[in-house]
């Protein structure tokens, strides 16, 4: 389904002067409310939990912040490609010691990445704070090009379904364009139409961080 891209920037666009008339003194990013009508989507069946990963065709900003597990070579390549954090192996032990530590871990990033053999100690020490978070990293061998999969992580957020017919995921920032951000609302309808989950819609909403909803009721 190709979406109406100039209905979806007119609710953006409503949704950044409505955010504006509140005087906030930061800047604000837009975030994207999906409903779905309870009836069509049944929470307690853990099948309908969504948890999943969406590349959207615009860098989020802030970037989404990235950590990485693994020595030599690999850790070399992780910094080269900007990750936030590198964490060895020797490391990962001791992060688990402490239960706040390790929950720290687990929310202070969004995405992470691993070399094979640092997998089984991550799996071991984090394994239960990153998996239940849906965090468990890809395990990557040492020659890998990190790069692509580093920018790619960049533009990409995780929709996540818990105990509610609903989810919310940031699309932009203010100092995206309503285009740019419309364009990645479309992202999230295309991702929805790919699960089959799009016909199950009761609302779509787009606000800023501190301004009002604002219906998203063209995009078809």
């Amino acid at each position: 389904m190709s979406f109406n891209i100039d209905g979806i920037e007119a609710a953006v666009a409503e949704a950044r002067a409505k955010g504006k008339e509140r005087n906030i003194n930061f800047e604000q990013s837009f975030d994207l409310a999906v409903n779905f009508r309870k009836k069509e989507v049944d929470v307690s069946k853990p099948e309908n939990r969504l948890n999943k990963e969406v590349i959207l065709p615009h860098e989020l900003y802030p970037p989404a912040k990235i950590c990485a597990f693994g020595d030599g070579e690999f850790a070399d390549k992780a910094r080269e490609a900007g990750v936030d954090r590198v964490i060895s192996k020797e490391e990962i032990p001791k992060i688990a010691e402490e239960k706040r530590t390790r929950k720290a871990l687990a929310k202070s990033y969004d995405f992470f990445i691993a070399s094979v053999d640092s997998m089984p100690l991550v799996g071991r020490y984090l394994g239960q704070v990153l998996g239940s978070r849906g965090k468990m990293p890809k395990p990557l061998p040492p020659q890998a090009d990190l790069r692509p999969m580093v920018e790619q992580y960049r533009r990409t957020v995780r929709v996540r379904m818990r105990n509610t017919p609903t989810f919310h995921v940031k699309v932009g920032h203010e100092r995206m364009s309503d285009r740019e951000i419309a364009e990645n609302i479309a992202a999230v309808l295309s991702f929805m139409e790919r699960e089959g989950i799009l016909g199950k819609v009761a609302s779509i909403v787009v606000k800023t961080t501190m301004g009002p909803a604002v219906e998203v009721s063209s995009w078809r």
